[in-house]
């Protein structure tokens, strides 16, 4: 049989954890859309070869792949680049010739950095470029772009 003081110690150690801190969440949960904030960036697109050559990021990708490389603002100094692996949205909004491909959007792999490159603008294969222009890669090579860095909250 269970005496009474076995049920008020049962009670009072069942009101102490309850009360305890340790019982509580530590933290309230962040709201998705505040760690996953978009960020929209504009600059131009241009386009490189790779040549079979692995990127700052340590792979060789074929010249189909959708990959892009990011200015060193971006990417910093060390090694693996900050943001190596990051995918892109890349949305072409029009600009330069013989660009088909306004209002085009393509998700790209950051893979290379772009010594070259002004901080809002993006270094892209062929295949990516391509995508975006509807097939062209003609002269200038050049063209008006909006992108952000998907599910990740950007640093620099």
């Amino acid at each position: 049989m269970i005496g009474l003081d076995s049920i008020v110690i049962n009670a009072l150690l069942a009101a102490i954890t309850l009360a305890s801190p340790l019982a509580q969440p530590l933290a309230e949960p962040v709201p998705a859309n505040v760690l996953h904030k978009r960020i929209d960036h504009y600059g131009s697109a241009t386009f490189f070869e790779q040549n079979g050559a692995a990127g700052s990021c340590g792979q060789v990708h074929a010249e189909s792949d959708r990959i892009i490389a990011l200015a060193p603002s971006w990417q910093g100094s060390g090694y693996p680049p900050k943001y190596g692996g990051r995918k892109i949205e890349i949305t072409n909004q029009g600009g330069g010739q013989n660009n088909y491909g306004k209002g085009k959007v393509v998700v790209a792999t950051v893979a290379d950095t772009c010594p070259g490159c002004t901080s809002n603008d993006l270094d892209l294969s062929h295949g990516a470029f391509q995508a975006l222009t509807g097939g062209s890669l003609d002269p200038p090579g050049r063209f008006d772009i909006k992108w952000y860095v998907v599910g990740h909250r950007e640093t620099r």
